[in-house]
């Protein structure tokens, strides 16, 4: 009975080149369209403004700010060449009060972080007249949150969300708001990139290695960058795409997180019941079959199945098991990495949650099995982001080019054998002889090093 549950759960899950077809298709569609859509409100294909990529040889010491919904992160980055960089960072919390309040004292607070890093964390970087202010700083900025951005430094503050509710910000310019803010604090800083964080590690990654042409992160969510011929993006004006000498490339964020619609997504039951339980219905279809986010409460559903059939858990559903979202992907994570024969971390993880009897080595392979095939098509998933990049840059029409693929991301990095199954899913659709030509890459931290660079860049 347990083979023919998961022959059920490996069809609804396990996807075949045929099936990852039509997704690389739409995907290429997407593109083309998202380049040619105006980038108001929700958008895909965000121009970034930014037109150089390092060469790896570049030096000195920037800023960078990196604000998410959580943690601010303002670190200075000393680029040494060779690909070589170190950061010297300091990490704030913002309270609620911050977060809810005045924007001219959120601003203010950033600065004093800012300054504090100037003058005492990382003074020995810059140089005298830095420090003192007699000479300006470039700035990067990572900001995590919505912005119609209208130059490489330049951008509208958006409704922010992630708790954030700061007053007397929307609608204006996010440099102005940071220079009033470094002018009352006496700083000699000026924000010379805005950038989004994908577009950060695509940079950081081609300071490493300059022929990185994707970068993508795989964590949380789903997003990629890669550049694009200007004259392709004719969602700018004209006069914008004129001022550019022919064949210049412009870094694209793409938004692929909300890319996908349920006419070529192949979704399953699990998806649909995910999305019905979730805040935000019919909103990214794809991110949530593939991220961090969603994979632990895809195993759930699952395994709630084959407890109905009476195959896990002796058919009882452990106390708080049945609640959505209540288990995450790192205990899939922990289920995976667990080559224990006793299985010790397992029943640590399963300790969460209320078991009629204590699971046994068999409860706790299927349940493995199940974040297996979960988290298998995850990595199909996230080829398909891959694939349709190489498509969109046309990177495999000249059999000579070294193709490099900088990634980022909890999701990619740390759990088991998810970047052997991305290769594998490459392999399965190239053929090894052409997938062996794609080097996927760990990539740094966009935020911090990308940051830096795009304000080295841009300056």
């Amino acid at each position: 009975m347990t083979d023919a549950i998961f022959q059920t759960l490996e069809k609804e899950f396990l996807l075949s080149k045929q099936q990852l077809e039509p997704i690389v298709n739409g995907f290429n569609q997407e593109y083309k369209t998202g380049l040619k859509t105006p980038s108001k409100g929700l958008a895909t294909m965000i121009p970034s403004f930014v037109t150089k990529m390092p060469t790896g040889n570049e030096t000195g010491s920037f800023l960078s700010l990196d604000l998410g919904g959580t943690n601010l992160r303002v670190a200075a980055v000393e680029l040494k060449g060779a690909g070589k960089a170190s950061v010297h960072e300091l990490k704030r919390r913002p309270s609620v009060e911050l977060k809810t309040g005045e924007g001219s004292v959120f601003f203010d607070w950033i600065a004093d972080a800012i300054n504090e890093l100037i003058t005492v964390e990382a003074k020995h970087l810059f140089s005298e007249a830095q420090v003192q202010g007699k000479e300006a700083l470039s700035l990067g900025v990572c900001w995590s949150f919505p912005v119609d951005q209208t130059g490489v430094d330049r951008g509208t503050i958006l409704r922010m969300g992630k708790g954030f509710t700061l007053q007397n910000t929307e609608g204006n310019d996010l440099a102005d708001m940071f220079h009033d803010a470094f002018s009352r604090k006496g700083l000699n800083v000026k924000v010379t990139a805005i950038l989004n964080d994908t577009v950060g590690t695509l940079v950081a990654h081609g300071y490493t290695n300059p022929a990185c042409r994707i970068g993508l992160i795989f964590a949380t969510g789903i997003n990629a960058a890669y550049p694009e011929k200007i004259q392709n993006i004719t969602k700018l004006d004209q006069s914008i795409r004129d001022k550019y000498p022919v064949n210049t490339e412009m870094l694209i964020n793409t938004e692929i997180d909300i890319f996908g619609t349920d006419a070529y997504l192949p979704l399953n039951k699990y998806d649909i019941e995910l999305d019905l339980s979730h805040n935000q219905p019919k909103f990214q279809l794809y991110e949530k079959m593939l991220s961090g986010a969603y994979m632990g409460e895809l195993t759930r559903l699952a395994a709630m199945d084959f407890i109905k059939a009476g195959v896990l858990f002796e058919g009882q559903v452990p106390e708080g098991f049945g609640e959505a979202w209540s288990f995450p992907t790192m205990y899939m994570s922990t289920l995976e990495n667990d080559d224990d024969p006793k299985r010790a971390k397992s029943l640590e993880v399963l300790s969460n949650f209320n078991c009629v009897n204590t699971p046994t080595v068999s409860d706790i392979a299927i349940l493995t099995r199940i974040c297996r095939i979960v988290s298998t098509r995850s990595a199909s998933l996230a080829a398909v982001s891959i694939i349709s990049l190489l498509d969109q840059q046309a990177l495999l029409d000249n059999k000579d080019n070294e193709i490099v693929v900088g990634i980022n991301g909890s999701t990619y990095e740390f759990y088991p054998h998810m970047d052997l199954r991305v290769r594998r899913a490459l392999d399965e659709w190239y053929g090894k002889e052409i997938s062996a030509r794609i080097n996927l890459e760990v990539a740094s931290e966009g935020g911090s090093v990308g940051g830096a660079l795009i304000a080295m860049l841009c300056q």
